[in-house]
């Protein structure tokens, strides 16, 4: 936030005289969060209750009662006839005297979600198009001393699609039918998937999602500061560039601009320059610095699990004369660090890597979908938080924020800089053709320019990508488009190359642009941006889905340089579901509920074939639809380790350099790919992440041949050596190994390396499973790793366990998390497929879980934020594991 007193520059003849006059810059704010601002929202029907700023609709109607839970049974369709209501959010605030003295007054609309009128003290002042721009509205003329009333009526975001789509259509005209959508999303600037998507439900909201406030001030205002940063040699060279803003009368801005950068020792580095800006006729400009930083300052700024993550106050300050008083500053946070994407010749084709600092990384991550449904819920902190910390725990390095979404908030790019995340960054725009009608093309280049400024500085920042699968989409015919293809290539080209590219590049010229993903980067541009085969797996990044043949085989997953894509389905837990309905009939696969929230075609079938392939489940089993939840889980997780594990290991031999699986986070209670619930619980899948991602992990694959190649990855900026591996045989029927045998590991730093192949052929295969560790020096965490021969249905010798689990009472609180950990300790008198543990009575979480239990005894650690007895938490304490 600005935090400026500003300089005004009036021009009182034509030799450019000026006059300067100091002011304070205030802000009233128009949120709810001012007890001096009552908002409403109505209807035409009568329908008046609170409304709420930042808000929306479809959250303040269930406030009020109007409506109940809307992730509740049916709800999203019961309560559709929301999103074809117009609605009126209106606004009541006192204005003083004093206010109205400023020179500039202006209305400031952070996010209106999406095509508004806007009216004040019943004079219409403009209008709002794009869920993702900022509005700024000089009102000095139309404030009132005393009682104002701010009216901001929403034309319905579906019948607004309509009408475009009938004078501008792009294909395709409707989501699928078991989505339970809306039609012509690609027509407004607005989520796309509040129009539904496989994942998630309708909710086409309207409403003020960000915050609304009047600014008062006399001269110019510092908006945003981008940052440029090059090494060179032994120095940094530090480009800054203020975003000024001086209302909508051009300006000629004169005065001292510096900036002032804390770095260590601590010191302070210190530049500034006279400047004179004659501001555009919306009232923008820039103002340059440019600063020369010691790389001996500075710290390097790393990816989660590679360094640190050292930030640097850096601040902006807009000054009338050089020794002068500050009269505006900004302040941003920034990080030192080299990124590229590297695409250079391959024995074939061209790599897709990122190299940070001078390394090629192997990105680990998944997709980010919006935290919730209602765009402003999913600006909450708090949620943010817990799905970030949630990603980092398990050795994600990078996010990509999908394209179907939201540009998310500023806290969530900062927690990213904080964390060590690196964002893949889509534009908004996914799964469509998408129009381009001068007002289109007009609307979407002030988002991108916004967006891009907004966000720049940010070190997370690792690319911008220009769409999700639209250059596949037009390639493969997804839309019935074939038979006119000229059109929609040329429309495409017009959107993200000629109107997106310039903007990106020229505000951001060090960061890669791609124009769609998966693409075959540079190779799809030069074939045209659309390329014959956008999934060529010598290119660029792949989107890849197979639902058909067996997902626990590693040999089933095609080669690529970076799997920025790919999934299986799981449902969620009992108790997450028993959140949107506790109905039992509704628990059983064919219930008319259960069909409503599965919106992938089939997607029940694919589950069920898979866990079939592998897992003895019985339909007749009264317990059925129980152990079909539990076991998609399991399945889910296994097919995602072995694809993972697939990419990590073709380091060796393809050079894949990134695996961000689809999705890490969801928006209802529902059957979907993500590894974390709706409300927060971990699945399986994110349990088994954490060990698929390891930093150091040894990785067996079994061959179709039946012999087993074992390959150690290496994540870290050492080798690995001096190290060994150390392979248990087991029969089922036993916690005691029949065999072990012990090899020497070695992998280069940032590398995967195969050890050795072993051959399986002396043994019963439906008798044995073999156990994978990796001893090394100095590494605290590197997990066992197991290789099943034959699907788990075949197997021979396994037994009913005896289970006990007690509590340790040694709890103790992490007063920085304010969380207390508690030791769990398993007894098993046998070997335990995927015990998953359970406290569905308290709101805690186990720091491991779904374990392959080879051992008498094993501990694990259970956090909870609120302090319970040893003996209560024993007793909440439920588990399931697989047996034949």
């Amino acid at each position: 936030m600005a935090i400026c007193f500003f300089l005004f520059l009036s021009v009182i003849s034509i030799c450019m005289q000026f006059t300067y006059i100091r002011c304070e810059f205030r802000r009233i704010e128009l949120t709810s969060s001012n007890e001096h601002v009552v908002w409403t929202l109505s209807n035409n029907n009568n329908t008046q209750v609170p409304g709420t700023v930042p808000g929306g609709v479809y959250s303040d109607l269930q406030k009020a009662g109007v409506i109940s839970d809307i992730l509740s049974g049916y709800n999203d369709v019961r309560t559709r006839w929301v999103a074809y209501d117009t609605w009126r959010y209106t606004g009541h605030f006192e204005v003083g005297e004093h206010d109205l003295e400023s020179s500039i007054v202006n209305l400031v609309f952070e996010g209106v979600d999406t095509v508004g009128f806007i009216e004040l003290n019943d004079v219409p002042i403009g209008t709002t198009r794009n869920m993702f721009v900022r509005y700024v509205f000089d009102v000095k003329q139309h404030l009132r001393i005393g009682k104002n009333k701010l009216k901001i009526s929403f034309a319905s975001p579906v019948e607004v699609a309509r009408n475009r789509s009938n004078k501008h259509f792009a294909a395709p005209s409707c989501v699928p039918d078991i989505y339970n959508g809306e039609c012509h999303a690609n027509q407004i600037r607005k989520m796309q998937a509040s129009f539904s998507w496989d994942w998630g439900p309708a909710f086409p909201s309207v409403g003020l999602w960000k915050p609304v406030y009047i600014e008062l001030y006399d001269g110019a205002i510092i908006r945003s500061v981008t940052t440029h940063i090059e090494q060179k040699k032994q120095n940094w060279e530090l480009r800054i560039v203020a975003h000024v803003e001086s209302g909508t009368r051009k300006k000629h801005v004169i005065g001292y601009l510096s900036a002032s950068l804390a770095v260590d020792g601590p010191q302070t580095i210190k530049v500034g320059r006279k400047i004179g800006v004659v501001t555009r006729d919306d009232g923008t400009g820039e103002l340059e610095l440019n600063m020369t930083v010691s790389l001996n300052v500075v710290s390097l700024w790393w990816p989660n699990g590679f360094g640190d993550q050292t930030l640097y106050d850096l601040e902006v300050s807009l000054k009338t004369h050089e020794k002068s008083e500050e009269i505006c500053r900004k302040s941003v946070k920034i990080g030192f660090r080299t990124l590229e994407v590297i695409e250079e010749d391959a024995s074939k084709g061209l790599t897709f890597y990122f190299k940070v600092n001078g390394y090629p990384i192997f990105m680990k991550g998944s997709n980010w979908i919006p935290a919730n449904i209602l765009p402003e819920l999913g600006y909450d902190k708090s949620t943010v938080d817990s799905l970030l910390i949630a990603a980092s725990e398990i050795h994600m390095s990078m996010l990509r924020v999908w394209g179907g979404g939201v540009y998310e908030s500023d806290y969530f790019y900062e927690r990213c800089d904080q964390l060590g995340i690196l964002i893949w960054q889509d534009l908004m725009f996914a799964c469509a053709m998408y129009p381009t009608d001068p007002e289109f093309l007009d609307n979407v280049t002030d988002e991108i320019q916004q967006t891009v400024i907004r966000l720049q500085h940010h070190p997370s920042i690792a690319l911008w990508a220009g769409n999700n699968e639209n250059e596949v989409a037009l390639r493969g015919n997804w839309y019935n488009t074939q038979t006119q293809f000229s059109k929609y290539k040329e429309e495409y080209i017009k959107l993200y190359v000629d109107t997106i590219k310039p903007i990106v590049e020229s505000l951001d010229p060090y960061r890669r642009y791609l124009v769609s993903s998966p693409s075959n980067g540079l190779e799809s541009e030069q074939e045209g941006y659309i390329a014959q085969n956008p999934y060529d797996p010598h290119y660029g990044d792949t989107h890849y889905y197979n639902y058909l043949n067996d997902n626990w085989d590693l040999n089933i997953y095609p080669n690529t340089r970076f799997a920025s894509e790919y999934g299986f389905q799981s449902l969620p837990s009992l108790k997450t579901m028993a959140t949107a309905t506790k109905n039992k009939e509704d628990y059983k696969l064919n219930s008319a509920y259960s069909k409503h929230r599965q919106h992938s075609p089939n997607g029940y079938d694919f589950i069920k074939d898979q866990i079939n392939l592998h897992l003895n489940l019985n339909e007749s089993d009264p317990k059925y639809f129980e152990k079909f939840v539990f076991y998609s889980q399991i399945t889910q997780a296994m097919a995602m380790k072995a694809e993972t594990e697939f990419y990590r290991q073709s380091q060796a031999n393809w050079y894949t350099m990134g695996a961000l699986y689809w999705q890490l986070n969801d928006v209802w209670q529902a059957p979907s790919w993500s590894s974390i619930e709706y409300g927060g619980k971990w699945k399986m899948l994110h349990y088994y992440a954490k060990s698929f991602f390891a930093p150091v992990l040894v990785s067996p694959r079994l061959l179709l041949t039946g012999a087993v190649d074992v390959y150690v990855i290496n994540d870290r900026l050492v080798p690995l050596i001096d190290s060994k591996i150390t392979i248990e045989f087991y029969n089922w029927s036993s916690l005691i190994p029949f065999k072990s045998q012990e090899h020497p590991a070695s992998a280069e730093m940032l590398s995967a390396a195969k050890q050795m192949s072993l051959s399986l052929a002396e043994y019963n295969k439906d008798e044995i499973f073999l156990k994978f560790s990796l001893d090394i020096e100095n590494v605290s965490y590197s997990p066992h790793n197991f290789i099943f021969p034959r699907p788990l249905k075949e197997i021979k010798g396994l037994k009913q366990p005896h289970i006990k689990i007690t509590v340790e009472n040694n709890r103790f609180k992490n007063r920085f998390q304010k969380k207390f950990r508690y030791v769990v300790n398993i007894e098993v008198d046998a070997v335990v497929l995927f015990l998953w543990l359970e406290t569905n009575s308290l709101d805690g979480r186990f720091l491991d879980n779904g374990f392959i239990v080879t051992q008498p005894r094993t501990k694990v650690d259970y956090i909870i934020q609120k302090n319970v007895s040893a003996q209560e938490l024993k007793k909440c304490i439920t588990y399931q594991y697989y047996i034949n």
